[in-house]
């Protein structure tokens, strides 16, 4: 091979080398695609809709209970008469969904071993529900009230300790409608004092 041969190679090598290293710096760029486990999908889809097709969410720590106290607390909630579900959570799914709500500020509550009261029940039709399955629930000293939403509202402790209190929509209803009428009677009666009062003269008279 002659000297301009093997020069003329040599450039050609050159010339070709930064093509392989860009190629080669763009592959190892490409991303891998995470794929997590069935059993987690599964969970954040369901935990997805206890979110998202719950009026009520109200979150519990829950201190070393059982099989059999969380067995019975359910059994319990059945008798409320009206529809609600206990779920035990896995804090790290639930804060992934929660992130992607608008009800992100709740994750701090799940950090730890918690569970959640959900129901979407409606309270017209089930004016006393929250009280009755909320009492039952802090009646164990394991279960620890710590806040929740109803419909798109935040809610504290303290909030929802005060919203379980408040009573059913019909008995609010009845109230109001007590205190718009009592003005009408009172001047029904203040209008019928001197008719009343005329006819007992004139029986007097007779």
């Amino acid at each position: 091979m002659s000297l301009r041969t093997g020069s003329t190679l040599q450039q050609h090598l050159k010339f070709l080398q930064p093509s392989f290293q860009r190629a080669y710096a763009t592959t190892a760029k490409t991303a891998v695609k995470k794929t997590h486990p069935p059993r987690r999908t599964y969970l954040h889809q369901q935990y997805e809709s206890l979110v998202k097709d719950n009026r009520v969410f109200f979150v519990f720590q829950h201190n070393n209970l059982t099989v059999k106290e969380f067995t019975q607390l359910r059994q319990d909630l059945m008798t409320a008469n009206g529809p609600s579900k206990l779920t035990v959570l896995r804090a790290g799914v639930m804060g992934a969904v929660l992130r992607s709500t608008e009800f992100a500020n709740l994750e701090p509550l799940v950090s730890g071993p918690s569970c959640v009261l959900t129901t979407n029940a409606a309270d017209a039709e089930y004016p006393q529900l929250l009280k009755a399955v909320t009492d039952i629930l802090t009646k164990n000293k394991k279960m620890v009230l710590l806040g929740g939403k109803m419909d798109q509202t935040l809610l504290t402790q303290q909030d929802v300790t005060k919203i379980v209190q408040l009573p059913g929509l019909d008995h609010v209803r009845a109230e109001l409608l007590g205190t718009l009428e009592s003005p009408a009677r009172q001047l029904l009666r203040t209008l019928e004092a001197p008719a009343n009062e005329v006819h007992s003269i004139l029986d007097r008279r007779i």
